[in-house]
């Protein structure tokens, strides 16, 4: 006969597989299976299992479900030193998720914020570490530094990372990486505005930031090929992109240093030198041709819309999916580096400088 656990109407009572195989009369280990459906479970007993999951309104952990079926592996997408609400890197995070559906594959998001400073051994790491067995491989985006990724290594987590924006002195070789082409896409980009007639084009971006630094070099590589001198802001005045972008152009305009065109090296800075174009009575694109870096959707429903460099997000965010899955399939081997192209997306905010301008 089986036996009944007295039941409460307390919001705190948490029902356990404990209770459930008690209240059927039979062991964990037979509750256990008839919940993951193994084939060798006497009928009759299965019934009195089901009946006591109905009666107690059982919910079984899925993750607890997972490690038992060992079918369904965890990938870990963790964005380090970035804000919450990132457009980018959620752009990056939806074509990770959109992979793993397709493949058969769960994704977790721990957001992680840790100092550059810290030794290795010293990080506090995020829970998805410190419970054993909760991820299976990690993909790491936003700003991740050297200590981190030596953290990983020492404890043999099996992890790729978003290339462009790894900053460390760590000369890494190119493997268990994705990344996108940064060098071609600011030499079209400047290459573009060069085409259109434009010489007093500046560029803005914080070079102390190595994706940035390596925008600024194709940047000044085109404006030297084409016998102009490059002009930068490359001293960030502000911590926000947005704030960035508006102190860069007003230094550029207080100083009536000539600029017909500028190159923003990401579009919220793009979205800054705007307003502060504005601000002083020259118009995009009649006074000043303006390009922008990562096509974020804003970029698209701004009036004009914003020409910019377009990073296809959910490429890259499938592409980081795909080469974390092989790692779990081949344990110990390295995947070459995958670098994703860039394109020029040719919008409303530039076009060849006016007479008045030049």
């Amino acid at each position: 006969m089986a036996r009944r656990v007295k039941r409460t109407d307390s919001v705190n009572s948490i029902t356990t597989i404990k209770d459930v195989a008690r209240t059927a009369g039979v062991s964990i280990g037979t509750v256990s299976r008839v919940i993951n459906k193994f084939p060798d479970v006497d009928p009759q007993l299965q019934e009195r299992v089901e009946a006591a999951i109905r009666e107690l309104n059982y919910r079984p952990n899925a993750r607890a479900r997972l490690f038992v079926q060992n079918s369904t592996p965890v990938l870990s997408f963790i964005l380090s030193n970035r804000g919450l609400l990132n457009p980018f890197h959620s752009g990056i995070l939806q074509g990770v998720e959109q992979y793993c559906a397709r493949a058969g594959y769960f994704v977790m998001f721990t957001k992680y914020d840790y100092s550059r400073e810290t030794p290795s051994g010293a990080l506090e790491l995020p829970g998805v570490l410190r419970s054993h067995g909760m991820a299976d491989c990690l993909i790491l985006a936003g700003t991740n530094y050297d200590n981190f990724l030596e953290a990983l290594e020492s404890m043999s987590v099996p992890f790729v990372t978003l290339s462009n924006h790894h900053v460390g002195a760590a000369n890494r070789p190119p493997f268990d990486r994705v990344g996108w082409d940064d060098t071609t896409g600011a030499l079209e980009a400047t290459k573009y505005l060069i085409a259109l007639g434009h010489e007093h084009i500046w560029f803005i971006g914080d070079t102390s930031l190595p994706w940035y630094s390596q925008r600024y070099a194709a940047y000044s590589r085109a404006m030297v090929e084409a016998g102009f001198e490059p002009r930068g802001q490359t001293v960030s005045l502000s911590d926000n992109w947005y704030g960035n972008g508006y102190a860069c152009a007003e230094v550029i305009l207080e100083q009536k240093q000539p600029v017909t065109a500028i190159f923003a090296a990401y579009d919220e800075m793009a979205f800054g030198a705007w307003d502060a174009l504005r601000k002083h009575g020259l118009e995009v694109p009649r006074d000043v041709s303006l390009i922008g870096y990562g096509d974020n959707d804003e970029a698209q429903f701004k009036s004009p819309a914003l020409t910019s460099v377009r990073i296809n997000k959910a490429q890259v965010g499938s592409e980081l999916a795909k080469m974390a899955i092989e790692k779990l399939q081949n344990p110990g081997v390295r995947i070459p580096e995958v670098v994703v192209p860039v394109t020029l997306a040719k919008r409303g905010t530039t076009r060849p400088p006016s007479t008045a301008s030049q």
